[in-house]
């Protein structure tokens, strides 16, 4: 085989490695989570690229297999992806602002099929190429009395978190990093 013959499976093998990765490990850097965290595409592109590897196959029963499990592959894929998206997808519901290089970003979705909506909160480090994202909360207002209400900063290194009932859950942040030591979820 000439290396050339070679580029399309290493290819398709590094789209589904990449695809397994991102659908197992969870990083913190934003540029990672933003842009390269879609499993379900990068699982399609490994299926397409083996089906196209497979189009220069001598053994005709072989080029038939392969092509066959990428297009069930495929089709698998953009069925979990389409699944994926109708239930997790988020819309942006904006910024708070902190002590430079920090602020918390809001995140609202709906609760699966029902009218219920979930606030997520996370603490975002800005810093260019290298911008860290932690999880900070997750709020599901099928509870009254556990929706969101508000988020403030309440030192450079301290958060207050609000719901509708008037309670309150201070959450600190580590010095170095600006990670939460602890995250507040109700009802999700």
């Amino acid at each position: 085989m000439s290396p050339r013959s070679l580029v399309l499976p290493a290819a398709s093998l590094c789209a589904g490695g990449l695809a397994a990765l991102v659908y197992f490990h969870d990083s913190d850097l934003v540029l990672l989570r933003e842009h390269l965290d879609h499993p379900f595409a990068l699982g399609v592109l490994a299926c397409l690229l083996m089906a196209s590897a497979a189009v220069r196959l001598r053994r005709m029963w072989l080029r038939v297999v392969i092509i066959a499990l990428a297009g069930l592959g495929a089709s698998a894929a953009l069925y979990g992806g389409w699944i994926a998206l109708m239930f997790a997808s988020a819309e942006e519901a904006g910024f708070v602002d902190g002590p430079a290089p920090y602020r918390i970003r809001l995140q609202r979705s709906m609760a699966g099929l029902g009218p219920d909506t979930v606030m997520w909160l996370s603490v975002r480090r800005d810093g260019g190429l290298l911008s860290r994202e932690w999880e900070l909360g997750c709020f599901n207002d099928d509870v009254p009395d556990n929706a969101f209400d508000s988020v403030t900063w309440t030192g450079p290194r301290s958060v207050e978190i609000r719901v509708a009932d008037g309670r309150t859950f201070p959450v600190p942040l580590e010095a170095a990093s600006g990670r939460p030591r602890a995250t507040v979820t109700l009802n999700c």
